[in-house]
């Protein structure tokens, strides 16, 4: 599956991207997900954005989830409660963490 966002300066592209990046990675069981989704940008400085993004959310649903701007997206439709979202966003950032480089 392949998904283009084509938008101009400033309209929100990153935050979309990053979005829809945790959601893949919350929707799956396999630990090395994030290995698995290639998300291209034009620029280094657009690249280092979308992953601090990423990395901050990430960190935010899994010790704050009510104080995430994705929060929204993912309780009650994809998480029952903040402590589900919590525990799902808490692995996710363990394995990307464990293995980064």
């Amino acid at each position: 599956m392949i998904e283009v966002l084509k938008a101009s300066a400033g309209s929100g592209k990153t935050f979309t991207l990053a979005r829809r990046y945790i959601m893949l990675l919350l929707e799956t069981e396999d630990r090395y997900a994030y290995r698995h989704i290639l998300a291209v940008t034009f620029t280094n400085k657009a690249t280092e954005e979308m992953k601090s993004r990423i990395l901050k959310e990430l960190y935010i649903l899994s010790t704050e989830p009510h104080k995430s701007d994705y929060h929204d997206d993912f309780v009650p439709d994809h998480y029952a409660s903040d402590q589900l979202l919590k525990d799902a966003a808490e692995r996710v950032l363990c394995n990307i963490l464990h293995d980064y480089g």
